[in-house]
């Protein structure tokens, strides 16, 4: 009854958006997809995560659509009060389930929070400022919670895996694209002493932030491949890793190839020492192999890099990010919003983004904050470790793994890179993290829909 119901739904939604289409796209869409996601809900209501995984595009779609501008800076605000409701129409629908699954990373979480609030109230010079910064920092934190809330089984978080899998071989073909086709580069990505011509930054704006993708996502379709039985999804899961591959590379990014190895080494620590030999060797020879691979991580060591980056680059803005830090109060910092990042390159009040999200924190944040934000990512590893250790099933052993990894390539990569200054990351981040969660916490509960063991 339910699927005839849900059909009826869609077929609903869809007209309702061909009428919409004559009065505008907004209409269109806005229509279309309520609809869509009511008929989610009454399938399953876990499916609803699988937004999260569409993230990126969903963000490309409502920038990039006139008729959507008016909603382009409020739409996942929108969608989060929308995971709101849903997961109160879980807790009426099926009280059966417990009203809250708390896990070890709950109050952390909400510790680093309150004392953002608390430095709101004793350090900001504008508060208005303050308050989107600390929004910038916080917000896209709570989606940790609702992933974990609204993913009731290993099926249903397997479907987010495979979406997100899906969602950076979508990027990496398109940025493979662009390399190939030689893309015009939208900045000033590279030193005149380079000799390269393009940089792959797909629907994401950013060869850096589309490099972080891809650390992120990797890990994770290596663990597709490792933990799957059947031949065919293992052999997407390996055309998804070499797609991924390419696309990371066609970035030409240094820290999100440094903070990918990273991860993967992470990953074939886990799973078998004896490959971390040949994974070097592969490395060593593709470095070879690939002359701008070389030529670009070779130039990190030039005098001429050293030199450039100390007048405007990376070694300038940390500098100057120190000199912000020790020149104001230690301890609270000069407060949310007012250095190197979007809430303060937007108000006039920093020159750059700081290319370091842990000196960004110091600066805004204090001693106080960075020692807070440290404390949780250690939670965050410890936690995490801990529900890999713990997990006695193999496949989803690895899949944690996978997720753990990637997300261990990020806080790697956010030493070189603003990347928590990025929604779609941080938001991608925190749902891995729940996605680890909420995979250690389902002991063979029981499937919604057909009440089969997953």
């Amino acid at each position: 009854m339910k699927n005839k119901i849900s059909i009826l739904i869609v077929i609903i939604g869809l007209a309702i958006g061909l009428i919409g289409a004559k009065f505008g796209i907004s209409i269109a869409i806005g229509a279309t997809m309520v609809v869509l996601l009511g008929a989610a809900i009454i399938l399953d209501y876990q499916k609803t995560v699988i937004l999260l995984g569409l993230y990126v595009f969903i963000d490309f779609i409502v920038r990039n659509i006139a008729g959507l501008a008016v909603v382009s800076s409020i739409w996942d605000e929108l969608m989060f009060l929308g995971f709101i409701c849903i997961f109160i129409y879980k807790l009426i629908r099926y009280r059966k389930l417990g009203f809250y699954k708390s896990t070890p990373l709950d109050f952390p979480i909400v510790f680093f929070v309150l004392l953002g609030v608390f430095l709101v109230f004793i350090n900001s010079p504008n508060l208005g400022i303050a308050i989107d910064g600390l929004r910038a920092v916080v917000q896209y934190m709570l989606w940790y919670f609702l992933a974990v809330q609204l993913l009731d089984s290993t099926k249903g978080i397997l479907k987010v895996y495979w979406v997100l899998t899906i969602t950076g071989t979508l990027l990496g073909l398109h940025g493979i694209y662009q390399y190939l086709t030689g893309a015009e580069m939208l900045g000033n990505w590279v030193d005149s002493a380079e000799n390269i011509t393009t940089r792959a930054y797909s629907i994401v704006g950013s060869p850096n932030i589309l490099g972080a993708v891809f650390v992120l996502f990797i890990p994770m379709s290596i663990a597709l491949l490792t933990s799957d039985h059947n031949k065919l999804r293992k052999f997407i899961a390996f055309c998804m890793t070499v797609i991924m591959a390419g696309g990371l590379f066609a970035t030409m990014s240094r820290g999100a190839w440094i903070s990918a190895a990273f991860g993967i080494f992470i990953f074939i620590l886990y799973k078998n020492k004896k490959l971390i030999l040949p994974l070097i060797l592969c490395a060593g020879i593709a470095v070879l192999m690939l002359p701008s691979l070389s030529s670009r991580l070779t130039y990190m060591f030039t005098d001429e890099y050293k030199a450039k980056s100390s007048q405007g680059g990376r070694i300038y803005r940390w500098e100057e990010g120190v000199n912000a830090w020790s020149e104001g109060n230690k301890a609270i910092g000069l407060g949310l919003g007012r250095f190197g990042g979007a809430v303060a390159t937007n108000n006039d009040l920093s020159p750059f983004y700081m290319d370091n999200y842990y000196l960004k924190t110091l600066a805004e944040m204090g001693i106080i904050g960075l020692s807070a934000f440290i404390l949780l990512l250690i939670c965050v590893i410890k936690w995490c470790t801990t529900a890999v250790i713990k997990e006695r099933n193999g496949r989803k052993k690895d899949l944690m793994m996978g997720l753990l990894a990637g997300a261990l390539g990020i806080l790697a990569q956010n030493a070189v890179e603003n990347i928590f200054e990025v929604p779609m990351m941080v938001t991608y981040f925190w749902l891995c993290i729940g996605l680890i969660m909420a995979l250690s916490m389902d002991k063979g509960r029981y499937s919604i829909r057909d009440k089969r063991m997953i």
